[in-house]
């Protein structure tokens, strides 16, 4: 698999790449920077020609018949509409995230749904920021223009996420299975704020971990085995990885676009992991078939989620959060910089989850479902992959104003 990971997605890379520059490129009769700063007012010009043609975007059906082995031309052209606006709405806040990462504790969530005391002491060295509601893709950017979020509203097509969520339903008693005894007092944070729709719903709740080679807990030294999780090998869980290919080969090629480095980081150390399990394992092929540059997903069904920081990356590994679901609005909550994110069905969110505690409070009808992607710095180093560095605003906002040459014209679906 890890040969034909990069060859399977690269037609899509190569598409989506092609289409975020050629956007960038016509939204603007000159370049967005002078002398390494922006300018702001053509930033806001080229936002606006890019919004117009993302809304048209949204309000067009994709008449495109929709398989589980193809990408669609539509879906490439809405998800690059997405990023590129995303790449010129930046949402600067005035510190340096390694120094902020450098000053975070992990503290343990409170169980009522509060923010910990992490964001109010940080306030001490850093200037606060105060960001409200978002509902536009957008970027989160410091003080040196490396970018630490990617908001991705709506990015998925209406067919891909009901195709998604019909293959996710599949999984409704194994999640159900998962959640802990009512009188259970000792129970994890993350096996806590489960609600459970009335008659189980049509996801039912609770959470799978699933992973093709990670640390035990408390068992993470470099010389500690790599083991596959134990759902890995659950046949429901194989069939729903396996519906979910093609989705998870268009989510790594966004993840190419929006965080290059962080892509190469993942594939590189995936590859170095197969190889450590073919040694150990008689029958590797499961392992083979893992569909992500991700090292590990979370399979989360109607939970609210404590406000938390995650503890197994580092900065830069960014988590990639996919909404998914039916008829929810529900928000994501960034407490250090008191964002509250449209995050209903169809968003993805890229997040610095080590530095930015992040929840998901109670949320107003419907039923949800978020896959979570993570990659552990344990793994990579276990693996001897550096960390990635942060993908950086001007290498995005140098292509406005340029003008891409001209390409052959695409297929309207793309075969993987």
């Amino acid at each position: 698999m890890e040969e034909n990971l990069k060859s399977q997605a690269s037609e899509v890379r190569e598409a989506l790449s092609s289409r975020i520059s050629k956007i960038l490129g016509n939204s603007s009769e000159m370049g967005v920077l002078k002398d390494g700063q922006v300018v702001t007012k053509l930033l806001h010009k080229a936002r606006m020609r890019i919004s117009v043609h993302l809304q048209i975007c949204l309000a067009t059906p994709d008449h495109t018949t929709f398989t589980d082995t193809s990408i669609s031309e539509y879906e490439i052209d809405r998800a690059a509409l997405t990023i590129a606006h995303a790449m010129v709405n930046p949402i600067n806040v005035d510190w340096d995230v390694d120094r902020y990462a450098d000053r975070v504790n992990l503290s343990q969530p409170n169980r009522d749904r509060s923010a910990t005391s992490e964001p109010e002491r940080l306030k001490k060295y850093f200037p606060e920021a105060v960001l409200g509601k978002i509902s536009t893709p957008a970027t989160l950017v410091d003080r040196h223009g490396r970018i630490l979020m990617v908001y991705l509203p709506n990015i998925l097509s209406p067919s891909r996420l009901d195709y998604i969520n019909n293959a996710t339903s599949s999984l409704r008693d194994s999640l159900l299975d998962t959640l802990p005894p009512i009188s259970d007092q000792k129970k994890s944070w993350r096996d806590d704020g489960f609600v459970l729709p009335e008659g189980g719903g049509e996801f039912g709740a609770g959470r799978i971990t699933v992973s093709p080679a990670y640390f035990m807990q408390r068992q993470e030294r470099l010389i500690d085995p790599l083991v596959t999780s134990e759902s890995y090998n659950s046949k429901k869980v194989q069939q729903w990885l396996g519906a979910l290919t093609t989705s998870e080969l268009l989510w790594n090629s966004i993840t190419a676009a929006v965080a290059p480095d962080l892509f190469e980081s993942g594939f590189s150390a995936f590859s170095k992991v197969v190889k450590e399990v073919r040694r150990r394992k008689k029958n590797s092929a499961l392992v083979d078939s893992w569909p992500s540059i991700f090292s590990g997903l979370e399979i989360i069904a109607n939970r609210t989620t404590f406000s938390h920081r995650d503890p197994g990356g580092s900065p830069s590994l960014f988590d990639l959060l996919v909404s998914l679901g039916r008829n929810h609005h529900a928000t994501l909550s960034l407490a250090d910089v008191h964002a509250e994110l449209d995050y209903s069905p169809g968003a993805m969110v890229y997040i610095a989850g080590r530095v930015l505690e992040h929840s998901v409070g109670p949320w107003i009808n419907g039923e949800r479902i978020v896959v979570a992607h993570f990659m552990k710095d344990a793994v990579h180093d276990r693996v001897k992959v550096p960390r990635p560095s942060f993908p950086l605003q001007k290498n995005f906002l140098e292509l406005v104003g340029r003008k891409p040459k001209p390409a052959g014209r695409r297929a309207n679906k793309l075969q993987i």
